[in-house]
């Protein structure tokens, strides 16, 4: 009887911490880019990103409720026909940089306690270390979504865990 209500303490824990995170995306349709190596319109990456997105939200804001609009994407590399075929890829130069432009707010215990609005950019996407392996389609666009959460929430985590004395 004892164990069962550890376990039940334990389970309402769990449901007070989790985040509510919520991403969505203000006309997709206009985006900048979205192109997958065929030249076409992928849906799928917008897919890619909101987990992406929501994996950051919940390891940065743990608790927290979270809304994300994505309003712009524009992907590392631009998507081109090769040679005179009907093959298309995504050529990568220093000046087609990966961007996200975007809003969001964080709210605990239903108050709001940040928001903004935000452009992601890597100036640098090519160079320096990436965790995601060089076959990820989106490893430029998820490091620079993890540089931003890093920079702009790390705050937030350390404050909430308890100081050491």
């Amino acid at each position: 009887m004892k164990y069962r209500w550890i376990a039940l303490g334990l389970l309402a824990a769990m449901g007070a911490a989790h985040a509510d995170v919520q991403v969505s995306f203000i006309k997709p349709e206009t985006f900048v880019d979205i192109k997958d190596n065929s030249g076409f319109r992928d849906e799928d990456v917008l897919k890619d990103i909101e987990k992406h997105l929501v994996g950051q939200a919940q390891k940065y804001l743990p608790g927290k409720d979270v809304r994300i609009e994505v309003t712009d994407v524009d992907l590392a590399g631009q998507v081109e026909p090769l040679g005179r075929s009907t093959t298309w890829v995504r050529v990568m130069r220093t000046v087609t940089l990966p961007s996200i432009w975007l809003n969001y707010e964080v709210r605990e215990e239903g108050k709001v306690v940040r928001q903004g609005k935000a452009v992601l950019g890597d100036m640098n996407y090519q160079s320096g270390f990436n965790n995601y392996f060089s076959s990820d389609t989106l490893r430029y666009e998820k490091r620079m979504i993890d540089q931003w959460f890093g920079s702009e929430f790390r705050t937030d985590t350390a404050s909430a865990s308890p100081a050491s004395h």
